[in-house]
């Protein structure tokens, strides 16, 4: 059974994002069965060690344990950018559009350096 902790580490290693199935998240809270009131418990676990979740509220999130789940580090780029994406507003659409524009930017240069 993985701990918050050790979900943490496996999401970073993994560039900051990581989809599993919905019994990982069930086991890492020590529940038995999900239901809207574990999967409440299991945001505010993944927010207490600095992660979210796509879905991104209890109500939305699978109660069949072979559902999945995209866990993030909400520190990471591509975490910042899953935030932003899910709260509307003119600024968060700034900085997705800049976001992918960055991205690109850099890829292009890093094809470049190795055609070079």
């Amino acid at each position: 059974m993985a701990t918050y902790e050790e979900l943490r580490q496996q999401v970073q290693e993994s560039g900051g994002v990581l989809t599993v199935e919905a019994w990982v998240l069930r086991e890492a809270q020590g529940a038995g069965r999900l239901t809207r009131g574990i999967n409440e418990a299991i945001c505010d676990s993944l927010a207490a060690n600095g992660m979210g979740a796509i879905p991104h509220t209890p109500d939305l999130m699978p109660t069949n344990q072979e559902g999945l789940v995209r866990l993030y580090t909400k520190d990471s780029p591509v975490g910042k950018v899953l935030e932003a994406a899910n709260i509307p507003g003119e600024d968060n659409d700034h900085f997705i559009l800049e976001s992918v524009d960055e991205r690109a930017s850099e890829l292009v240069q890093k094809i470049r350096m190795l055609l070079a």
